[in-house]
């Protein structure tokens, strides 16, 4: 796939979950606390969509990716992560 058409798509999945969870992962895991995070989806009926995780000052964070601003912020608050928002531009 070449790399526009890899912008594009990625550009069409921030316009449609454009709200972020940043979970921070603990050492050791999420373990249990990572098929919450799941069933908190299933149970509500939308799609878990994981995004590219990032790592910082030996921290690794996950991020969670919403269509909906208040799922969005009741999944932070459940689980303890920071809610974002991603930077779209009106050329993206």
């Amino acid at each position: 796939m070449g790399h526009h058409k890899r912008r594009r798509r990625s550009n069409l999945f921030k316009r449609e979950f454009p709200h972020i969870v940043e979970v921070a992962v603990p050492r050791g895991g999420l373990g249990k606390r990572l098929d919450a995070m799941h069933t908190f989806h299933a149970e509500r009926g939308i799609k878990a969509c994981l995004g590219r995780g990032r790592r910082e000052d030996n921290q690794d964070y996950l991020r969670w990716y919403f269509s909906d601003p208040t799922t969005a912020a009741s999944f932070a608050v459940e689980f303890g992560g920071s809610f974002l928002k991603s930077p779209i531009t009106a050329n993206t």
